[in-house]
């Protein structure tokens, strides 16, 4: 066969402009389908930009600060690259990501657990009465997040973060669907609890 005869529309790779498109407009499924077989750098991006920031969020809502959060997110990706020859076709992406990144974050915690805390830092300048009242909801709304036991924290910032049905919750965290409704029931009861008894009614 010669080698004009071998070449046909199918075997010309599409411009690039067309092919960002194709990848752009995919579903994460269908992109981690030809990651797996590709590892395609492109594709690979895409997937990091539609989801390194709500993994970042329900990360540090995990995990309690910024640094091991994004440590977190980045482990995330480099595992999801190291994995995808472990990724079948017809399994919903999210909740295989977050179950990466939900064991990633209890790496880090366990990490955390055995180092020493870090030294205070310096006291910031005194701010206005409103703002600082703000600042002080706010923070105490993220002490009774983390307080939260860890089954119930993990469920809550995948549903809230990571934006997942119960159902993919469930397959990222090993439950199933119903229990984990009932574990987001409990965090928000306690977050109800723990806030109504710090903030001062308005």
């Amino acid at each position: 066969m010669s080698l004009a005869s071998q070449i046909t529309l199918e075997s010309i790779p599409a411009p690039l402009a067309a092919r960002s498109a194709e990848i752009a407009s995919a579903t994460d499924e269908a992109l981690m389908d030809g990651f797996r077989l590709s590892g395609d750098e492109r594709v690979f991006e895409e997937l990091v930009r539609r989801h390194s920031a709500s993994a970042y969020r329900a990360a540090l809502a995990i995990v309690g600060s910024a640094g091991p959060a994004e440590d977190a997110v980045q482990e995330s990706f480099l595992r999801l690259i190291r994995a995808r020859g472990e990724w079948r076709p017809g399994a919903g992406f999210r909740s295989w990501f977050y179950a990466i990144l939900r064991n990633v974050c209890r790496d880090e915690l366990r990490r955390a657990a055995r180092t020493e805390p870090e030294p205070a830092a310096p006291s910031a300048p005194r701010e206005p009465p409103a703002s600082l009242e703000v600042r002080e909801e706010a923070a105490a709304a993220a002490r009774a997040f983390a307080e939260l036991p860890e089954g119930e924290r993990e469920v809550l910032s995948l549903r809230i973060h990571g934006g997942l049905e119960f159902s993919r919750i469930a397959e990222a965290v090993g439950i199933s669907t119903e229990a984990a409704k009932k574990r987001a029931c409990r965090a928000l009861e306690l977050l109800r609890r723990r806030l109504s008894g710090r903030m001062p009614a308005r």
